[in-house]
Order: C-alpha cells, then structure tokens, then sequence
C-alpha cells in the first residue's frame, strides 16, 4: 500500500476509462469495533456507486456486480483495515484497483463516477503548498529530506554525482596529494587555497571549498522540483553552507544539534515548525494578492466558465476552491476547438470542470487552495488569479 506523492500525480490524472470510480471515506487508525464504522462508510459508497453505474453508464446489474467485485473483496480483507491513515481514496480504472492512504482528513465519504479519476479531494497532499526540503549537514554524510505537514522521506542521493560525505572527499584528496608527492598525478592533484596556514584556518577553508563543491553538485537536483529549502546540523556548519549556496529558495532558521536516523521523527517536527509559517504566510500573500489583480481584470471569480477555461489552458496561476461546496459543475471541454460546455448533472460523458481545473493548474505550475469558505478571497464557490488577461467567452 502507498501513500500518495506527488510523483503519482501525472499518472494518475492522465487515466481514463469507461467507466472510472473514484471513492473517498474517513478513517481510523486505531479502533475498538474492528473498523465497522470505517467499513460501513466504504460499503455504502460502493452501494452507491452501483446505482450510478446503473444510472449514468446503463450497466446492468450483473455487469455492475462484476465491475465492483474487487471493492466487495477489500471488505473482507481485516489485515487491510487494521492500517489506515485519516482518509482512504479508492479507484478503479478499467479494472484495475488504485489505493492510497492520506494522512489529511475528509469531512464525509464521497463517491464519484466517470472517465477519469475524480482528484480535488487529494489537493491537500498532491499540492506543492506544504512541501519543503530539508538539508542535514553532517561531516560523514549530508542527507536530503522532502517533507510536509504529514510526511517525511529521505531522498537518496548518488555519491557519484554528489559529494554527500565531507570526510571522504577530505581522505580522496589526501590520497590525490600523495600520489602527487610521488609524481603519480602531476598537476592534476587537488590543492586548496589558503594551504600553508594554521591548522584551524586550514580547516576552515577546507570545509568551505568542501561546500561550495557540494552545493554546485546538490543544487541543480533542488531547481528541478523547487521548494522551500531549510538546514539543520551542528551549528557552525551552517554558515558554510550559505555562504556557498546560491540556491533562490534558501530560507531563514535552521534545525540546530546533531540526530540519529533513529530521531527522524523529531527532526521532522522542528522542520515542520520553521516551514509552517512560510506556507501561512504564502497563502496570505495569495489572498491578499487577489485583490490587488481583480482591479487590473487578473482575478475572476462570478465568471466561472471564463475562470475554468483560463485554469484548463494555462493562464490561472493561484485557483481557490470552496471546499464545503455541494454541487459539481458538470460539463466537457473540447480541447480542439477550446470550447466549454456546462451541463445540468452527469451523463456518463463529462466530468467536474472544477476537478478537470485544479487538475490543469496544479500541472501547469500554479498553486491550488481546497479551503474552507471564511479562507476564500471573495464569496464564491471558486477563484483564480490569472498569468494574463483572458478575454470574455461567449
């Protein structure tokens, strides 16, 4: 079973099939009652989804039967039910069974069925709001994290292509300058300036010529997913480190004191605390933005086919979406000739524009906000800041 990363995204957003479920129920990691309730929620959508199988794709009901066999199978299977996270999201996709477990909560169970996999629920986690790096500067070996509010991994890094270990270049280089004392490199040893000094002052600009070479190697893989990027380790490492990085995203405070990999969980925490204040304050900045662009008609939010079409083509750079809203807004978009078309309820044919919006936005790189109604910019069921001025659609 997998938590559900970012890297999932594309592949999952991209699936169609006829017809696709999507499920979502809240769940416990512990209970009393071996997850009935959690069960009984799960049960009910599946019965659901039947109907609207029935309804919208004109199955019958042996047809149905057999399509949700594999969701009536993960009823009996307790081992599953004993490791759950706050929401599971289900999907089958032409057959195929796709399960996640998310650590962000769902107010209620909710069901959906189309061509592709109804997606909005999992903003919270498949959103880049929340994600940050982390950099544990150790001398025997640096160690990369991505974390967020919910999770926190190590990214392995190739000691081939990174320096991750400044003992070990230290003891390469002693090498290279014995073998130059023999004549075995020539030229080609490695000679740091400021050589010939004290020890101490040696060192020191040892270890600086360590973390430049080390952050020339390391950046370039931050830049190709940027986030927000905070160090951590023994206190007069971290200087060193900045004054070599020219990383953008490079943020202020750091995680202070040595760990074990057995104290990840703590080091995960005193990160959190440094990120959660530069996400607050990117939301707020956001919201506040949105003013500031309506009156220059860069921000919509009563037009919402000009708004959706803008997010589907690339020109909505913060989407805000109501979470506590009831309704879908059903209907297509012809990407040939661009055009939107809204329709009353489900046909078996469309989809929620909103889904198919935050989707695109997300993919186009702009941030997406599912917030509660008292977070939204304006009073609506959906916003956007926009790249560029969109013209009215008719």
């Amino acid at each position: 079973m997998k938590t559900f990363h970012i890297e999932e995204f594309k592949d999952l957003s991209s699936r169609t099939a006829d017809p696709v479920v999507s499920i979502y129920v809240p769940t416990r990691k512990q209970s009393t009652d071996s997850y009935h309730l959690d069960k009984v929620h799960f049960k009910n959508e599946v019965k659901a989804v039947g109907n609207a199988l029935e309804k919208q794709f004109n199955l019958e009901a042996e047809e149905v039967e057999k399509l949700l066999q594999p969701a009536q199978d993960l009823l009996d299977r307790f081992d599953f039910w004993k490791y759950n996270e706050q929401t599971l999201a289900y999907f089958l996709i032409g057959g195929e069974e796709k399960i996640y477990r998310l650590p962000t909560a769902i107010g209620q169970p909710l069901h959906f069925v189309g061509r592709r996999p109804y997606i909005l629920p999992m903003i919270p986690e498949l959103n880049h709001d929340g994600h940050f790096y982390l950099l544990y500067l150790d001398l025997n070996r640096i160690r990369l994290y991505e974390g967020s509010r919910n999770n926190f991994e190590e990214i392995e890094l190739d000691p081939v292509e990174i320096a991750v270990s400044f003992i070990g270049e230290e003891k390469r280089d002693e090498n290279q300058e014995f073998l130059q004392g023999q004549g075995g490199v020539g030229q080609a040893g490695v000679m740091y300036h400021g050589q010939g000094e004290g020890s101490g002052e040696d060192k020191k600009v040892t270890l600086q010529n360590y973390f430049h070479r080390m952050a020339e190697m390391l950046e370039p893989k931050l830049n190709e997913k940027p986030l927000p990027l905070y160090l951590a380790g023994v206190e007069y490492l971290i200087p060193l480190y900045r004054e070599a990085s020219h990383y953008t995203h490079l943020q202020k405070g750091f995680v202070k004191g040595g760990f074990q990999e057995t104290e990840r969980k703590g080091l995960h925490g005193k990160a959190w605390a440094l990120a959660e204040d530069y996400f607050k304050q990117e939301k707020k900045r956001r919201k506040e933005d949105y003013d500031f662009k309506a009156s220059r008609n860069l921000a919509l939010s009563d037009d919402k086919k000009r708004l959706i079409k803008a997010a589907i083509t690339g020109g909505v750079d913060t989407f805000w979406v109501n979470k506590n809203h009831e309704q879908h807004l059903w209907g297509e978009f012809n990407a040939d000739d661009f055009t939107l078309r809204f329709d009353e309820g489900p046909n078996g044919k469309n989809h929620c524009l909103i889904d198919i919006a935050a989707v695109k936005v997300l993919d186009n790189g702009g941030k997406v906000y599912l917030v509660p109604p008292e977070e939204m910019p304006t009073e609506a069921l959906i916003a956007g800041t926009l790249r560029y001025e969109v013209n009215a659609i008719e």
